[in-house]
């Protein structure tokens, strides 16, 4: 086993069993469900609230359980649940599942989407350490449930669906048979149940270790030529879909600036590393989660599993390259990290847009590694003609302290062309 240092990232349990959907808040990200979808008068069905402690603090969470009490025409609507508020406690980065049934009675019409609404409030004593990324993490290695368990648990339709836009009160529905049921009188009990904990992440790490000469192999495939044209897809799509439509250029400059992530820039700028990067260790967890995936296209694996990850990285590896060649403070390692963070937790769905996360430092170091990133038979001077034109169009919206953005863009614009023309590289 190797000696390298690894401090694993912990795994996205709730999204294994999801398949991605989720509400974050912050601190913590929870998705409900409810089992079955259908039943009839006296029989339950059973919301399922996957909860994710996010950070390294013990957390209370207050649950309440809303059910309606009419239906759409007005007619009452009675149903049992265990109590109107729970409250579940999780240890540090746990995660867990938390089942209530629900009993609808007579004189209940039978009907179909019938609304039940929780709402999700947690607190820690202190702010915590994040300990999982905005998007989750790799998938679990192992979890506290059996296989079976596991299964029943995904076989549940989980929504991210809100009320009226509140991320903290979830909705779900379940329809209601023209059936009524003998009625067996039981007490009605929510039960909670760990999923993983903390203490697994030891395990975890050995699991990923024994991976790293594998990732070690699998990383040196990730090439520009291999991973570039699925980047400038995702990047596209991903950036678009959470309210910053990119120019053409900005959506070049920000794949080429991933890519030199993946490719060789971790090992070419000081203070980098593959091994130390989010993505390598994301890596190492998904091959010891899954080793079928070293054989998935390297373009896919590192978009659908490490995009998130290496996003992160980028944007450290971008305040490297750009550090040496602007006058402006951009703040020390931990402040950078913070904004890397804030990058990605919007890029997931959590944040407003803000122009400042495509320049600073994303299309800002790819103007400065534009030839090392670049892939044939693109010619680098298209990213940089395309960015001036992206840079005239979007002159307005850089206003009040973004000015300053625009400034250094701009003037990275110019050293990027200078770059070019020493290297004697004709414009297309």
């Amino acid at each position: 086993m190797t000696d390298l240092p690894f401090d694993p990232i912990y795994p996205d349990v709730l999204g294994a069993i999801t398949g991605g959907t989720r509400i974050s808040m912050d601190d913590l990200q929870c998705a409900l469900g409810i089992f079955p979808v259908g039943t009839f008068l006296n029989q339950p069905v059973e919301i399922v609230l996957i909860l994710q402690n996010m950070v390294d603090q013990v957390m209370q969470v207050k649950i309440g359980i809303q059910t309606p009490a009419e239906d759409k025409k007005g007619r009452p609507v009675v149903m049992d649940i265990p109590k109107k508020t729970l409250t579940v406690g999780l240890r540090p980065g746990e995660v867990g599942v938390l089942r209530a049934p629900i009993v609808p009675r007579p004189p209940t019409p039978p009907g179909s989407h019938f609304p039940v609404r929780v709402a999700v409030r947690y607190r820690t004593a202190r702010p915590g350490r994040r300990v999982r990324p905005f998007s989750g993490g790799p998938p679990p290695n192992m979890l506290s449930i059996s296989s079976f368990k596991l299964q029943v648990l995904r076989d549940v339709q989980f929504s991210a669906e809100t009320w009226h836009q509140s991320t903290d009160v979830l909705t779900t529905f379940f329809d209601i048979a023209p059936r009524i049921m003998p009625d067996v009188r039981t007490d009605l009990k929510a039960h909670f149940e760990t999923l993983w904990t903390h203490e697994q992440v030891m395990d975890a790490r050995e699991l990923a270790l024994a991976r790293v000469e594998d990732a070690r192999r699998v990383a040196t495939t990730l090439t520009r030529n291999a991973v570039y044209p699925y980047l400038l897809d995702t990047v596209e799509e991903r950036f678009a879909a959470q309210g910053l439509p990119l120019h053409p250029g900005e959506a070049i400059a920000v794949a080429k600036m991933m890519t030199y992530t993946f490719d060789e820039g971790l090992e070419l700028e000081p203070g980098f590393s593959v091994e130390e990067s989010r993505w390598f260790k994301t890596l190492c967890q998904l091959l010891a989660y899954d080793e079928t995936l070293e054989d998935l296209n390297k373009g896919e694996l590192a978009t659908r599993y490490l995009f998130e990850a290496a996003l992160f990285d980028a944007v450290l590896l971008g305040f490297g390259v750009i550090q040496p060649r602007v006058r402006e403070d951009l703040g020390d390692h931990s402040e950078q990290v913070q904004y890397a963070n804030r990058v990605v937790h919007w890029n997931a769905g959590q944040g407003d847009p803000d122009l400042s996360y495509v320049y600073l430092p994303l299309v800002m170091g790819a103007i400065l590694v534009n030839e090392l990133a670049n892939v044939k038979p693109e010619n680098p001077w298209t990213m940089l003609d395309l960015l001036r034109e992206a840079l005239r169009g979007r002159a307005r919206l850089f206003t009040g302290e973004k000015v300053t953005i625009f400034n250094m863009a701009a003037d990275l614009l110019k050293i990027g062309e200078d770059m070019l023309r020493r290297s004697r590289i004709p414009r297309p």
